[in-house]
């Protein structure tokens, strides 16, 4: 009875033997493939933004242009309809937009001029186009990237 406790022991003790050997090659180099410590704030959306928009760090650039605004209005931020990535878009800069109050407004190219129109410059700070073309008569355009256009809200813009 002795003897089968040893060979089971032994059994286990080399099918636990052999698991770290193949196993150990693969944890080890993907330990060293990816570095270990404390996750980055914002790492997913600046990695979305990044593949979006080619903006870099944009969960910091963002909010440092936002900053420039004011702290009074809300933003109002336009996204194409029937366009994911420009509603994927506008989400995200939502997000880096907090505490500001956003409203996200789904129009198609046409639209733009007619929503723009009921725009109360007391009340928003600022406009970004996410993936829209702003009217031709909008001033003060700021290019964020190729697809994200601010355009600061003043008294004597609509």
């Amino acid at each position: 009875m002795r003897w089968r406790f040893y060979l089971h022991f032994a059994l286990w003790s080399a099918l636990f033997a052999v698991f770290i050997w193949i196993s150990a090659p693969i944890v080890g180099s993907s330990v060293m493939e990816n570095r270990i410590g404390p996750a980055e704030t914002n790492a997913s959306i600046d990695t979305y933004l990044r593949a979006l928009t080619g903006i870099e760090h944009a969960s910091e650039e963002l909010p440092d242009a936002f900053r420039h605004l004011g702290r009074g209005g809300r933003i109002i931020i336009f996204v194409r309809d029937e366009n994911s990535q420009s509603k994927f878009i506008g989400m995200l800069i939502g997000y880096v937009s907090w505490p500001r109050e956003v409203q996200i407004i789904v129009v198609s190219s046409e639209a733009v001029d007619q929503e723009l129109a009921g725009i109360q410059p007391g009340l928003v700070a600022g406009v970004v186009f996410c993936s829209v073309s702003p009217p031709p008569w909008l001033q003060n355009r700021i290019r964020l990237s190729s697809k994200i256009i601010l355009v600061p809200v003043t008294e004597s813009t609509p």
